[in-house]
């Protein structure tokens, strides 16, 4: 009878228990993931059968809006990052897209920059298209929250830039155009608050 020497046999359930425990881990995280995404997939349904007034500006200056967020959506806030792929599926469904674009514009990255670009009311269409003020203007504020830019509204004093005000899906293409190799939301270095607009790059009241 061959004995194993006892170092050999050590080693091999050091590497066996060190596979399981990678097993056993992987599966831990997929069911972690999948009950998320489960999640998410039905606080979005909830965005159906919940109805959003939008965003409300009481003194045509960034510090003054107002998001009336219903429930689902601060939930969906909540969870973050990990809901911008299932929102990314919905962000060209009418019924929602204004809902689904200004939640991207709080838990998005630079992946989500050109859905909701691509998603917005060209000029052209606006007086065809239902909600399509709505839409643009939602997409102006999550496009603002997320790049920092300065396409909407001046970042020292929160004025609105006069440049683009029937156009905005087009000056967002264009900056975007000229960004988008290189622009990351972790490589902004600007602070992401207005000098006059405190609530700036985090969609809370405070």
């Amino acid at each position: 009878m061959v004995r194993m020497p006892i170092m050999n046999l050590t080693k091999r359930v050091t590497i066996l228990t060190a596979v399981l425990f990678v097993a056993s881990t992987s599966v831990y995280l997929h069911e972690q993931q999948n009950s998320k995404d489960a999640e998410v997939l039905g606080l979005i349904a909830e965005l159906y059968t919940n109805s959003w007034p939008g965003p409300e500006n009481n003194c045509e200056s960034p510090m003054c809006w107002h998001f009336k967020f219903t429930e689902p959506m601060k939930k969906i806030l909540e969870i973050g990052s990990p809901a911008q792929e299932l929102l990314l599926e919905k962000v060209d469904d009418p019924k929602i897209s204004d809902q689904v674009i200004i939640l991207l514009g709080g838990v998005g990255d630079e992946r989500a920059v050109a859905p909701i670009i691509r998603s917005m009311i060209a000029e052209e269409k606006i007086a065809f298209t239902p909600n399509a003020e709505q839409i643009n203007l939602s997409a102006n504020l999550a496009l603002t929250n997320i790049t920092v830019a300065e396409v909407i509204w001046h970042h020292g004093g929160g004025g609105q830039v006069r440049k683009c005000p029937r156009n905005p899906k087009g000056c967002w293409a264009d900056w975007w155009k000229k960004n988008e190799a290189t622009f990351t939301v972790k490589g902004i270095k600007q602070s992401r608050r207005y000098s006059n607009y405190p609530n700036y790059g985090i969609y809370r009241q405070q």
